[in-house]
């Protein structure tokens, strides 16, 4: 192609690209292609324009733009809307407008449009509104994200609709000023998705370079490659240094970060080591950022195929991407996704999708095929012959179902068919949960505050938290705030905890996990130098350690030193048992009584105190409702416990800003909770949840779950007959005793141990994920055999490995043999 050589000179300088072979902050470096390298990937790139211009991309960013026949009409002779000013804002909006407007013409349609004075109209559009939009002198954070978002996808878009036109001018076989000027505009609007905003840092001066798409947050995940149209930007401006660039940027994304090595990987947000996806930030983000930046990886390679680029693309083994397809499937639950991730927990919605998953499977056969075992291919292949993660029976534990504990985000979930439940802690190295009030949920403010849901079949919590109140989200311990006095505000980092201690362990139906709860009563700057206002001050002040075991079928939750440090701010604490939909009739027994109660639905509602603040009876209350029985253990549980059933109104509005005009419903809830009074200091709670087919009362008398400790430093459980020990020591220095053994550890530590026969299953993980901590070393006092393992006296000091960069805070297990004496 003979391209105006001239143009493009002046827009994509060659040090664009060359000054990056020389800057020593450039860890990835672009391909240097020899001259007849060049001349084959022009011809290349030349047929790919041409087959990538057959379907608009991502048109669904001007499809709201629909009212086609009122835009031509408010389109004057000079191409102005009369309707629009010369504003920033209405800059977009024109923009936008122009591509709704000319896609008739896109030259691909059987019938392309044929009406030169609109497309007269629309071209002077483009030189006017385009020109006025790439010659804004602003370059930095105002410009994200119309400028380098929806306006390149507009810009790329109309150069498609009119790629005769555009490759005339090319060609210089089009002569007219207007479409030589519509090209030239096109070319600069498209060019943003590379060139803005301006970063502060050395890749400003060469966009054109694999660092431009890392270690910020504005370049990788969805923001580098979905929602910027940076691959076909490079196609629409014929840039084999663009392609050569992006090609580098792919063959990369599938390696994992993580809090240990995001400084080094190719992408800070991304697969995450431990399955999960990290999106604006660490924080889990799975349904967005992340599976958009691999999705769109993924679908630049397959249209790379057949290209010289090909064989330049060297991704290694697909291990880390199908961890990542299998943990997404954890997030999600019988057609819902759990209220945990992502600024759009709250919108209202009937069912969610996860057919991404198997879009990935899909794109990682037609492209990786040949990298896959023949384990993974069958693998993939099950995952699109079933279309439903639910069904991918046979594959180990922890691959779809079991128990599995994600180590980069603070999550312990199970997973079965019967049961699901997903705890969401929190730490100083991830973040919150994002909201932002103007645009999607309000309200965010608990959801990493140790909240979980369990559930039978996803409509739990589906059909009920439009009328939740959010301070009484299941599983938190806070200050009691009603959801309407709560202010709505943005913070895109969400809320974490002040402290680095968190982990957990899990292997099969077994897993435990625990933290230190403290609400960080700040706001992080977000990706636009904005330091949103506060909201509501009642949610901070509150600290508590917090820990929870699963046990097959029962989980087991704890609570210490629950302290207001801000008693001020007045209300009560509440531990919040649970929160969901009222679907059954309720058995429940309080403390001290001889009876068992029933309360039908076909009541109008129930509020009962099922043990007082000042009850001293060893009698455990509990209540059992649609499968899922709670038993709160009154030794260890300073408060009062109340149980709650109701007919409450949703209140969509309050919880997302897409919900405005939501119609609100009457909706059954059922609640319970452990009310600490106000102002507490150092109470505590304990209580269970079983999901089993036992009646609740000869459950409970078997004795199910032995508390060891309830304390700050340490928290533990095991099962009646000891073959399974779960601990969670906040303090090293204290010892976990038991009927059976004693136990401490050399680092604090979250331990696990299973017996299974002669054998003993140790799972240990580091709560602090210290790089620097090679192996944690678990104490026994019962005789054991097995490698590494020392005696001191009546201690059997049991190595274990730490995992290293970039799975630290992974849990690691061993096997060792139980002595008989």
């Amino acid at each position: 192609m003979n391209l105006d050589i001239d143009l493009n000179a002046d827009l994509i300088p060659e040090s664009y690209w060359r000054s990056a072979w020389a800057c020593s902050e450039c860890v990835h470096q672009p391909n240097v292609n020899t001259a007849l390298m060049h001349v084959i990937k022009m011809q290349a790139l030349e047929e790919l324009r041409k087959q990538l211009a057959y379907t608009p991309f991502r048109s669904k960013v001007y499809m709201e733009f629909n009212q086609r026949d009122h835009y031509i009409s408010q389109l004057t002779e000079e191409g102005r809307f009369i309707d629009l000013s010369d504003s920033f804002k209405d800059l977009n909006v024109a923009i936008l407008r122009l591509a709704t407007i000319a896609e008739p013409f896109h030259w691909s349609r059987e019938k392309p449009l044929q009406d030169e004075n609109l497309k007269s109209r629309i071209f002077k559009g483009v030189s006017y509104y385009c020109k006025m939009e790439a010659d804004r002198e602003d370059t930095g954070a105002t410009r994200f994200h119309g400028s380098v978002f929806a306006i390149p996808v507009a810009a790329v878009n109309l150069f498609f609709f009119f790629l005769d036109d555009m490759e005339a001018v090319e060609k210089v076989t089009m002569e007219d000023p207007l479409t030589r000027e519509v090209h030239k505009q096109l070319s600069r609007c498209a060019l943003q998705a590379w060139t803005l905003p301006l970063r502060g840092d050395h890749t400003d001066s060469h966009p054109i370079s694999p660092e431009r798409f890392r270690q910020h947050v504005w370049w990788v995940g969805g923001n580098a490659l979905t929602y910027r149209p940076s691959f076909y930007a490079a196609v629409v401006l014929q840039s084999v240094e663009m392609i050569d660039t992006m090609t580098h940027v792919v063959s990369h994304i599938f390696t994992p970060t993580s809090h240990t090595n995001s400084n080094v990987s190719f992408w800070n947000e991304g697969i995450c080591a431990d399955g999960f996806g990290w999106g604006h930030g660490p924080q889990a983000y799975n349904s967005g950022y992340p599976k958009d930046g691999i999705l769109s990886g993924l679908n630049i390679i397959k249209e790379l195929k057949g290209t010289p680029w090909e064989e330049e693309i060297t991704c290694g083994n697909m291990d880390w991407l199908i961890n990542f397809i299998r943990g997404l499937s954890w997030s999600h639950y019988k057609g819902w996704d759990a209220p945990m991730q992502s600024r759009h927990i709250f919108t209202r919605k009937m069912k969610d999708d996860v057919s991404y998953i198997y879009d990935l499977a899909q794109l990682l056969i037609e492209n990786f095929s040949y990298l896959l075992t023949e384990e993974q291919l069958k693998e993939m292949n099950d995952l699109l012959d079933y279309k439903d993660i639910q069904r991918m029976d046979g594959y180990p534990s922890g691959y779809y179902k079991g128990v599995r504990y994600f180590w980069n985000n603070d999550d312990l979930i199970k997973k079965t068919d019967k049961l699901y439940f997903y705890l969401n802690m929190a730490s100083n190295r991830c973040d919150g949960v994002e909201f932002a009030h103007i645009m999607a949920d309000k309200l965010n403010l608990f959801t990493a505050d140790g909240s979980y849901v369990i559930a039978r079949d996803g409509t739990e919590w589906a059909e009920s938290k439009g009328a939740w109140e959010l301070a009484s989200l299941p599983g938190i311990t806070a200050r009691y705030i009603e959801t309407a006095k709560l202010v709505p505000a943005t913070n895109w980092s969400g809320y974490n905890s002040i402290h680095p201690y968190a982990g957990g362990v899990a292997r099969n139906d077994n897993g435990a996990a625990g933290f230190i709860f403290e609400k960080v009563d700040q706001k992080s700057v977000d990706g636009a130098g904005v330091i949103h206002e506060d909201g509501s001050n009642e949610i901070f002040g509150v600290k508590a350690y917090k820990s929870y075991f699963i046990m097959e079928d029962t989980i087991v939750c704890l609570g210490a030193g629950i302290s207001d440090y801000r008693p001020e701010l007045g209300s009560e604490i509440r531990t919040s048992i649970n929160q969901t939909k009222w679907a059954t009739d309720i058995l429940y027994h309080t403390a001290g009584s001889p009876s068992i109660e029933t309360f039908g639905m076909d009541n109008n509602g129930v509020k009962v105190t099922l043990k007082g603040y000042e009850s001293s009876s060893k009698d455990i209350p509990w209540v059992k409702q649609d499968g899922i029985l709670y038993a709160v253990l009154p030794e260890h549980t300073s408060g009062e416990v109340v149980m709650l059933a109701e007919e409450r109104i949703t209140h969509w509005e309050l919880l997302n800003f897409s919900n405005s005009q939501a119609d609100n419903e009457l909706c059954p809830i059922f609640q319970i909770w452990v009310n600490h009074g106000q102002a507490p200091a150092q109470s505590k709670y304990s209580y269970l949840m079983y999901a089993g087919d036992q009646k609740p009362q000869s459950y409970l008398a078997s004795n199910p779950v032995q508390i060891i400790s309830n304390t700050t430093k340490l928290q533990a459980v095991a099962n009646n007959n000891n073959s399974l020990i779960q601990a969670v020591f906040f303090d090293h220095e204290t010892t976990c005793i038991t009927e059976s053994l004693k136990m401490k550890v050399s680092k604090p530590a979250v331990v696990m141990l299973e017996q299974e026969g002669d054998k003993l299953f140790i799972t240990a993980s580091d709560p602090y994920q210290d790089v620097n901590l090679d192996e944690l070393i678990i104490y026994l006092t019962i005789p054991l055999v097995g490698v590494g393992i020392t005696i001191d006296n009546e201690w059997h000091a049991v190595p274990i490995k730490m995992p290293g960069i970039p799975v630290v805070g992974k849990p690691n297990t061993v096997v060792v043999n139980i002595i008989a004496v």
